[in-house]
């Protein structure tokens, strides 16, 4: 069982149109051995302007033996430079899992971790009345906010968060989630030797909402700080340098 866990960002820009994809990328090209070689976490993404719609996948990894270091910030929170334009935003749970995890357990972990961002703005960012569909996928285009667990072929990645969005007003359109069924996962509280649903949730729907990772140390106890191990839960909850972040997009 690995038992530090680094989240670093490993980003694919796919160009699409709306009618499907237009076969062109930038920045770190989608394949196994940039994945592999992936070591610079700070290089979240820059968005610019008048480029249709394009997908970024954060993908997070075990710790490599020599990880990359952060940028030193002032600042402990990253902001992607696009955001939600129509609130509050859908998002469907796919509950299905090999752990044993009632379909209870997990529509409340997630949901929670969504209402942990809700509180610390005036906007109601997500929908509390979210669904359940046990046939829903993650990766696909289809304006639908996925939640699933499934199977990724690494086992050094916990999980991913993908991003559709367009520069032209730098609109976030769909965000899919999958959390990585080669990892245990549960209540870490209750067993520590398990990655906890709610911790990370709640750091992958701040990527949802338009946050980055952080890597410098000194902000090691933020919630978009990207480390974490099982049995961790100390993300669950919000930390000041979060909140500025997520009230810099969304207002007070």
């Amino acid at each position: 069982m690995i038992k530090k866990i680094a989240l670093f960002i490993f980003v694919s820009v796919v160009v699409l149109s709306l009618s499907g994809i237009a076969g062109a990328s930038m920045m770190i090209p989608a394949s196994d051995k940039a994945k592999e070689h992936a070591k610079a976490p700070e290089k979240s993404p820059v968005i610019g302007e008048n480029w249709d719609l394009e997908r970024v996948d954060f993908i997070h990894y075990a710790r490599p033996n020599k990880p990359g270091k952060g940028r030193k910030t002032n600042a402990c929170y990253k902001l992607l430079g696009v955001k939600w334009r129509e609130l509050a935003v859908d998002y469907i749970i796919n509950p299905s899992n090999p752990f044993g995890l009632t379909e209870s357990f997990v529509t409340s972990a997630i949901s929670t971790s969504a209402e942990t961002w809700d509180s610390e703005t005036s906007a109601e960012l997500l929908n509390d009345n979210y669904g359940v569909d046990y046939e829903l996928e993650y990766g696909t285009q289809d304006y639908k906010n996925a939640i699933v667990f499934d199977d990724y072929p690494n086992d050094g990645v916990i999980g991913v968060t993908s991003i559709w969005y367009t520069r032209r007003g730098k609109r976030i359109v769909e965000f899919d989630i999958l959390l990585n069924t080669r990892f245990d996962w549960g209540d870490g509280e209750a067993n520590p030797a398990i990655m906890d649903v709610e911790n990370i949730m709640t750091h992958e729907l701040g990527h949802g909402l338009g946050l980055g990772d952080i890597y410098n140390d000194t902000c090691s106890a933020v919630t978009m700080f990207g480390y974490s191990t099982e049995g961790d839960v100390e993300k669950r909850s919000l930390e000041t340098s979060d909140i500025t972040g997520l009230q810099a997009m969304y207002g007070m």
